[in-house]
C-alpha cells in the first residue's frame, strides 16, 4: 500500500507531539509565589499651587516600601530545539504595597510646615517572554523580559489634601529564575525581578485655606525575590 506524503506528515506530527509531551515543563502552567519586594518612588518633588498664586516646589524625598508580595501567574512553555525552552507568561501582583511616609516642605514659603505623604502601588501585571535552558528534563534556568504596568497614588497623612488620582505607569521587567520538578506536573521555582517605570502624572487638591492643587511626577522602580509553586497541565 502506498504511503502518501500527507500520511507521513500526520504521523510525524503525532510523533513530535508525543516527544514534546515528555518534557516536564512543556505546556500550560499556573503558579503562585511570594518572597521579598522593595518598591521605590524616586526623588519625589511636590508642586504646590494655591489658587491665585505661583507654583512652589517642595523638598525632595524617595519613599519606599519593603513587604511580601503575592504574585499569581499563568503561561505556556514551548519546547524548542536541543535543550532550549520559551515561556510566554502573564503575572499579577495581588497585594497593594504602601511606602513609608515622608515629610515635604516648601523652602520658598515662609513657615510652610512639613507635609507628610505616602505612596500606594497596586495592580501590577507583567507580560513577558522567558527563554530557558533545560539542564535536564526536570530543571530549567530562564531569563525574563517583558512589559510591566502598575498603578500609583499618593495620600497626605497629616493634613490638608485629598488623595491623588490613581495614575497608571508603563515600564519593563527583567528577571532571572530557576525551576525544578517536585512531582509529576508540580514544580518549585525561585526568581529575581527588576521593574522600572515611566514618570507618573499625579495630582490632588487642597482641602483648607484658599484651595489649590499639589502635583508630582516621580519615576518608580521595584525589585523582588520570589519563591513559589506551580503546576504544568
Amino acid at each position: 500500500m502506498e504511503i502518501t506524503r500527507s500520511t507521513v506528515f500526520f504521523v510525524s506530527i503525532l510523533f513530535a507531539s508525543s516527544a514534546f509531551s515528555q518534557s516536564a515543563f512543556e505546556g500550560v502552567y499556573g503558579q503562585v509565589s511570594t518572597g521579598y519586594e522593595k518598591n521605590t518612588v524616586e526623588s519625589v518633588e511636590l508642586i504646590g499651587t494655591d489658587n491665585g498664586s505661583s507654583p512652589n516646589t517642595s523638598t525632595s524625598a524617595s519613599p519606599s516600601s519593603s513587604a511580601a508580595p503575592l504574585v499569581l501567574g499563568l503561561g505556556y512553555t514551548f519546547k524548542l530545539q536541543d535543550q532550549f525552552t520559551l515561556d510566554f507568561g502573564i503575572d499579577y501582583s495581588s497585594l497593594t504595597q504602601t511606602t513609608n511616609s515622608k515629610g515635604f516642605s516648601y523652602p520658598s514659603v515662609t513657615d510652610s510646615g512639613t507635609y507628610d505623604y505616602e505612596f500606594s502601588i497596586s495592580n501590577r501585571f507583567n507580560i513577558f517572554l522567558a527563554p530557558g535552558y533545560a539542564i535536564d528534563d526536570n530543571k530549567v534556568t530562564y531569563f525574563k523580559l517583558g512589559y510591566s504596568h502598575q498603578e500609583v497614588q499618593y495620600s497626605q497623612t497629616n493634613c490638608c489634601s485629598v488623595p491623588s488620582n490613581d495614575a497608571g505607569v508603563d515600564g519593563y521587567i527583567l528577571g532571572l529564575g530557576y525551576r525544578q520538578t517536585i512531582a509529576k506536573g508540580l514544580y518549585g521555582f525561585i526568581e529575581s525581578n527588576y521593574q522600572a517605570y515611566s514618570s507618573a502624572n499625579m495630582s490632588s487638591t487642597y482641602t483648607d485655606g484658599p484651595g489649590g492643587s499639589v502635583s508630582a511626577n516621580p519615576d518608580l522602580n521595584a525589585y523582588n525575590v520570589l519563591v513559589g509553586l506551580g503546576y504544568t497541565f
